[in-house]
């Protein structure tokens, strides 16, 4: 005779109670800042070591020179960043992590959301850089980058829009493509593909534009002012839906906002602060336009002909993106 065995079950995980939570986000806020501390200031290190050798040396030291320097903003930044963070989980309260029950529900309903068209535009600017690299990335820079005099004496209109796709470095493709995927997966999430579309296609236009009336002679390239219009539009996103997000949500998006603009006005030299503020602005106007007030409308709702601009606007980039290609590989 078969003698059934109840199956044994397995034992759960102890549940954590709110303190131990708590402790253990600021563990980890902490390790975390730890190594930007840790990293950060050992760059800055090396930099003010080797200005320190060179004044043993006999020369003169040229401070400019660590600002010049993308390495060293990078360690900076990583250094404040990191000493920030050490300062917040110690701040940290259980205010600051628990969800309302809106932004628990507003969360759950956006769970199956794949971000297709921040894809789409990443895999655009790796394939024109790929193209940049075939070529050098100075020629490919002069071939279709922004290059204003071009833009404003020859009637090439259409390096507003390649310069926005070509990249000046692997370091430069690199955090682009990284800002990109952070902000346009959040927004695809949060809103809806079509905005994302929209948005970096016009913030890349307007970026440029403004870049263009304060630096006429210059040339600029990089995907920073679309990802500047991204982070425009979700800033005044998040204060109008602050009661669906988490807490600390807007607080954190300011944050961020406040550390890309410290960045532009250190690394001035290396920054087209211009474009930036230009896309961060055409992003913010259009989330006031098209963010309702209401808080009972979901703002991931399109109707059809803002789906079809969101289409229209995805293949206005990828159409570009391969001109600039061609633009770049006609001459190799």
């Amino acid at each position: 005779m078969y003698e059934f065995q109840p199956k044994e079950e397995e034992p759960q995980p102890p549940q954590q109670t709110p303190e131990e939570y708590l402790a253990a986000q600021k563990r980890s806020i902490r390790k975390k800042s730890w190594w930007a501390v840790g990293i950060g200031g050992f760059v800055v290190a090396v930099h003010i070591g080797w200005l320190l050798v060179f004044a043993i040396l006999g020369a003169k030291p040229d401070l400019s020179v660590l600002f010049r320097s993308i390495f060293f903003i990078i360690g900076f930044f990583a250094l404040v960043a990191g000493s920030y963070g050490l300062y917040y989980a110690k701040s940290l309260s259980m205010k600051d992590i628990t969800p309302t029950v809106e932004a628990i529900e507003f969360a759950r309903r956006s769970e199956a959301t794949t971000p297709y068209f921040t894809m789409i535009l990443i895999g655009s600017i790796i394939a024109v850089f790929v193209a940049q690299m075939t070529v050098g990335l100075g020629e490919s820079i002069l071939l279709a980058g922004f290059v204003k005099p071009e833009f404003t004496q020859n009637g090439q209109y259409w390096r507003v829009l390649t310069g926005g796709a070509l990249h000046g470095g692997l370091l430069h493709i690199y955090f682009n493509s990284q800002a990109l995927y952070g902000f346009g997966s959040l927004m695809e999430y949060l809103s809806n593909r079509a905005h994302v579309a929209i948005v970096f296609l016009l913030a890349v236009i307007g970026g440029g534009l403004l870049s263009l009336v304060f630096i006429p002679d210059g040339t600029s390239v990089g995907a920073s002012g679309g990802i500047m219009g991204l982070i425009g539009y979700m800033a005044v996103y998040a204060y109008r839906r602050k009661q669906q997000l988490p807490p600390d949500f807007l607080k954190s998006m300011l944050i961020n906002v406040g550390f890309i603009a410290a960045f532009g006005i250190i690394a001035y030299q290396l920054v087209d602060n211009f474009a930036h503020i230009g896309g961060f602005l055409v992003g913010a106007v259009y989330a006031f336009i098209q963010v309702p007030r209401d808080l009972n409308v979901d703002p991931r709702r399109t109707n059809s002909v803002i789906h079809t601009l969101g289409i229209v606007a995805i293949a206005i980039y990828i159409a570009e993106a391969v001109f600039a290609i061609f633009r770049i590989t006609e001459s190799a």
